[in-house]
């Protein structure tokens, strides 16, 4: 033990759900930009766990991005991931616009969780109609 490690805090373990919100949060902040449809969406994942938050941040400040990618990957099973990139993805699309930088993180995500393009193409599709308001102008 170094004489510093006591200053550095408790070390958290990710459960699936702070998996998830640490995921989210990645993909929130990718562009710089955090707007209210973003936290909205943020909050409808937690459903008020702020145990999650609390994990998923020190999570985020314990370690260095990407490398967290790696770190949500190991804790979800094959179904979690599928429905993590959902989440992701609609909450991506949640202001109408994919940033450049939340499409790299969505990429990265999809490309560490090992699903296929096909697996996610009728998710991608679905979100898509979803968040398409200019239909109704």
């Amino acid at each position: 033990m170094g004489i510093f490690d006591k200053l550095t805090g408790k070390s958290a373990t990710l459960t699936p759900k702070s998996a998830l919100v640490l995921s989210a949060i990645t993909v929130i902040a990718a562009d710089g930009v955090i707007d209210d449809a973003e936290i909205n969406d943020l909050g409808k994942i937690v459903r008020g766990d702020r145990k999650s938050i609390d994990t998923a941040m020190q999570v985020l400040k314990g370690n260095k991005f990407p490398g967290v990618i790696d770190m949500v990957a190991a804790v979800l099973d094959e179904k979690q991931k599928i429905a993590t990139l959902a989440i992701l993805c609609d909450i991506a699309m949640a202001d109408g616009v994919l940033a450049g930088e939340e499409k790299k993180v969505l990429e990265m995500y999809m490309e560490k969780f090992g699903v296929s393009e096909a697996t996610i193409k009728p998710i991608i599709e679905a979100i898509a109609i979803k968040n398409d308001f200019s239909i109704f102008s």
